[in-house]
């Protein structure tokens, strides 16, 4: 069974572009049974704030995504470099260091897929 990595570096400028990311994640997961992981990067934070004129639909696809078995986080470190706190992204989604996520999910046998 694949085991697939999913990297989203789109933020707000680019919904179209985190909407596939995580589009692409929901169906390696429901159509090819792939274990799938996902986490937001750099800009791609900027898909989890609550203020956003999109949040809503984004938390369901995010929402989903957790339903349906995968594993969603994001970069700690991207978060504080946009000037972001946890205050301002939806709750529940585990904290994790970017690089070393990335490294730990390469170890385990996971495919690199970014956005």
């Amino acid at each position: 069974m694949a085991k697939i990595f999913v990297i989203s570096t789109a933020g707000k400028d680019d919904i179209n572009k985190a909407m596939m990311a995580m589009n692409f994640a929901l169906g390696a997961k429901k159509n090819a049974n792939a274990t799938v992981a996902l986490m937001f990067l750099g800009r791609g934070v900027e898909t989890l704030l609550k203020g956003a004129g999109n949040a809503e639909q984004m938390k369901k696809v995010i929402e989903d995504m957790i339903k349906a078995g995968i594993e969603v986080n994001y970069c700690g470190i991207s978060l504080k470099n946009m000037g972001l706190s946890k205050d301002q992204i939806f709750d529940g989604i585990p904290e994790v260091m970017g690089g070393v996520e990335t490294a730990k999910r390469i170890d385990q046998g996971y495919s690199v897929v970014s956005f």
